[in-house]
């Protein structure tokens, strides 16, 4: 027996054994799980954050070794983990997804949300602190989760959308969008020529220059291009804005719907609550996927009930703010 590590492209052949089609199930097992490292079993990063404790450190024989160096050769030799993970395509597919917002700008925390199941997750350029430079190292964080990343942008400027895009997002989620001009820019700077204007650099999004010419080939049919209707003007608005080719997905945002409504703070008001419900048949009319932001697990129940395609529910820092306010509620019951 031997304890192996999996991730060493140059680790030895130990032996010339037979493999048995057990061994190879196990060994793909192993692969996937990330387990058959050398590491022993602890917290923090090393164990998905606590989600795999005891995972690591296996002792194996040798053939079954040898059948994990095989296959971890050959997936060294396969093509990289996409650069920018598929969103567009499950909306298409009409699949229910969830999201949370990212405010922290620490890839650590994007890290650990991304191993607990989101199918997105988005970055707020606009409401929070994530720029350029922190949005690049959230994309990274999210690569080998295979977790695609919306950038809300902070406004619908061309220099903003492209740096999001370039930099890995899966797409954009533009805010304030009010009328038929506003959602038609935001379209056009999010592909290339001739169905846009995008400026063509793709760095990064090309694995660095090495998939230039796949990357464009496949471009203007990955990239997500979702607005926000947020106010009174895109709900007058609205079947000439969806009419706009190119819009994939709506994103509806109660916060700032109820106060251009005269409702401030209100979500629930019935004004309000109908204004959603238009923006949903609405949506649906017009083919194109919907959603909105809840805050909690029991709303967002509720808007996939109503019929909404995706939520982006609650964000990292209320996340994290919940869990420890209860935990320290709990201890203090025993008071």
């Amino acid at each position: 027996m031997v304890t192996f590590d999996v991730a060493r492209d140059d680790a030895p052949v130990l032996a010339d054994e037979p493999q048995s089609a057990h061994q190879t199930v196990c060994c793909k097992r192993l692969l996937l799980t990330g387990a058959g490292r050398r590491d022993p079993a602890r917290t923090g990063r090393g164990s998905d954050y606590g989600r795999r404790l005891g995972r690591r450190g296996v002792s194996v024989s040798a053939s079954l070794y040898n059948c994990c160096m095989s296959a971890r050769r050959a997936a060294n030799s396969s093509p990289a983990v996409p650069y920018v993970p598929d969103l567009r395509g499950r909306l298409l597919l009409g699949e229910f997804l969830v999201g949370t917002w990212l405010t922290f700008i620490d890839p650590t925390a994007t890290e650990l949300l991304a191993g607990a199941g989101f199918d997105f997750l988005c970055a707020d350029g606009e409401h929070g602190p994530v720029a350029t430079i922190d949005l690049l190292g959230l994309v990274i964080a999210t690569r080998a989760a295979g977790v695609p990343i919306l950038c809300r942008v902070g406004a619908n400027e061309p220099v903003r959308i492209m740096h999001a895009l370039d930099s890995g997002a899966a797409g954009v989620i533009v805010p304030q969008v009010r009328t038929v001009e506003d959602a038609a820019r935001a379209v056009s700077w999010c592909r290339y020529p001739p169905a846009g204007m995008r400026g063509i650099a793709p760095r990064r999004t090309s694995d660095y220059g090495r998939h230039v010419a796949e990357y464009l080939a496949t471009a203007n049919d990955g990239v997500t291009c979702c607005i926000q209707i947020e106010t009174r003007d895109a709900i007058e608005e609205l079947d000439a804005i969806l009419a706009v080719p190119g819009i994939d997905a709506l994103l509806v945002g109660p916060n700032d719907l109820s106060a251009s409504l005269g409702h401030t703070g209100d979500l629930e008001h019935p004004e309000v609550e109908a204004a959603i419900a238009h923006v949903l048949a609405r949506a649906h009319s017009a083919g194109i996927a919907v959603g909105i932001w809840t805050p909690s697990t029991a709303v967002t129940l509720a808007r996939r009930r109503q019929g909404f395609g995706f939520v982006t529910m609650s964000a990292d820092y209320a996340l994290l703010a919940t869990a420890a306010d209860e935990a320290v509620r709990a201890i203090h019951l025993e008071d």
